[in-house]
């Protein structure tokens, strides 16, 4: 398979993808009275996904975008892999809350991107998988009153 091909192929899924964020996004809610919903976030991440998916495809069929003809295992296996984690957190989402999945969600795709960790690593990515998720609660869920989508341990 040539890495035009899996380019499109790999476009053609991200762009269903961002489809079906989108309709999840508008079942959370998009707006509570006046202040953005839990659905506010997903909507656009979905929208940008599903544009830029497009675009890309575009790019590749009118020739706008020329790739290399070769594309690796390794390449193939973690891009493979961050799909499947990402869809995984999409799906489980609900069920977990938004700020646990991506507090998993960190850890795995670091380690897809380098699975051999070092100390110093492994502890900035605990870091990372900490502290981003409780910043975009107080971004999102307390400064701007965005509610999140929340598991059953209420965050």
């Amino acid at each position: 398979m040539t890495t035009t091909a899996v380019d499109r192929l790999f476009a053609g899924i991200l762009l269903l993808l961002g489809l079906y964020i989108v309709w999840n996004a508008l079942e959370y809610g998009y707006m509570r009275g006046t202040t953005p919903g839990p659905g506010f976030f997903p909507l656009w991440i979905g929208l940008g996904l599903t544009i830029l998916s497009a675009i890309n495809i575009i790019r590749s069929v009118t020739g706008a975008e020329k790739l290399d003809a070769t594309f690796d295992a390794t390449g193939l296996y973690k891009a493979l892999s961050i799909f499947a984690a990402i869809t995984v957190f999409i799906l489980l989402t609900p069920f977990i809350g938004m700020l646990t999945g991506t507090a998993l969600l960190i850890p795995v795709i670091a380690f897809v991107l380098r699975p051999r960790w070092t100390l110093r690593f492994a502890a900035t990515i605990a870091a990372i998988a900490l502290v981003f998720p409780v910043a975009c609660h107080y971004l999102f869920a307390v400064y701007l009153q965005v509610p999140l989508v929340e598991g059953p341990l209420g965050f």
